[in-house]
């Protein structure tokens, strides 16, 4: 009994596919995991320092991601302490920190997340160009008391 090609090659084609789909399914998972709550931020990967600026702004997306399924209730002692970030070099190396915003009231702030939802937000990170040369840097990032850690690289003016 001879079986003809054509199954042949159906048949190896759905068990690539059966063995694909499986891989696929059960791949790591970037980014916050089912369960859990947590902070990704986006930053350039590369940034141009820009000469004769005493401030570069450097663009950050963050994104509290609730994946539980509950909601989640967000509590700062201050709004100054609701987002903050450093700078360091890729070594861990202290470059700048966020300022101290001068005035900054002493009343608890709140917000909440909703279950499988997330906040987004866009800020500006102020760099300030004296501190810095062309190279890898990281930005760690405190976001409603959640952290999160990015590296960039700062490339020079051509």
């Amino acid at each position: 009994m001879r079986i003809p090609k054509f199954n042949m090659i159906v048949t190896t084609l759905l068990i690539i596919l059966v063995i694909g789909g499986i891989g696929f399914y059960n791949r790591p998972v970037v980014g916050i995991p089912d369960g859990e709550i947590g902070l990704e931020i986006g930053v350039p990967a590369e940034h141009v320092l820009q000469a004769g600026y005493p401030l570069v702004p450097l663009p950050v997306v963050l994104r509290l991601r609730n994946r539980t399924n509950a909601e989640i209730a967000l509590k700062v002692k201050n709004p100054c302490q609701v987002f903050r970030y450093v700078v360091t070099t890729e070594n861990g190396d202290f470059v700048q920190a966020m300022p101290a915003d001068t005035v900054c009231t002493q009343q608890i702030t709140t917000n909440i997340i909703r279950a499988q939802e997330n906040i987004e937000e866009l800020k500006q990170v102020l760099l300030d160009a004296q501190r810095y040369q062309p190279g890898p840097y990281q930005l760690h990032i405190k976001y409603w008391n959640y952290t999160a850690i990015e590296p960039f690289r700062l490339a020079a003016n051509q």
